[in-house]
């Protein structure tokens, strides 16, 4: 259970830092305290449905993010959504940048297999 409590504390972390909330900011908007944000964080604390619904509406997620480990994480408002999408698509674009020309059609493929464009 302890490692289940740490994957998921490392979740939530990744969905706040995602959110560019601080762990005061998001204190604020659930009513938890820091340190106990902190614990759920860290693992060392294993939050309350009540309080995963809280901190979950106040990411603009839905509680099943805190779950999906591997997942990319879907925000539900559309203003993170888009900016969430200019990150990936800058981050892809750098990726790009260093590969060669047999990679880059490797990749091509990919994306056009991804976006049902393959024929």
């Amino acid at each position: 259970m302890a490692e289940l409590a740490k994957e998921m504390g490392k979740r939530i972390k990744e969905i706040r830092k995602a959110a560019e909330l601080t762990q005061e900011r998001l204190a604020e908007k659930t009513g938890l305290s820091v340190e106990y944000i902190s614990r759920i964080e860290r693992g060392l604390a294993q939050p309350s449905f009540r309080t995963v619904d809280l901190m979950a509406d106040a990411l603009n997620v839905t509680a099943k993010d805190f779950w999906d480990f591997n997942a990319p994480i879907a925000f539900k408002d559309k203003k993170t959504e888009a900016r969430q999408k200019k990150d990936y698509l800058d981050a892809i674009s750098s990726e790009l940048k260093g590969m060669e020309v047999r990679e880059l059609a490797v990749m091509y493929n990919v994306v056009k297999g991804l976006s049902g464009k393959a024929k």
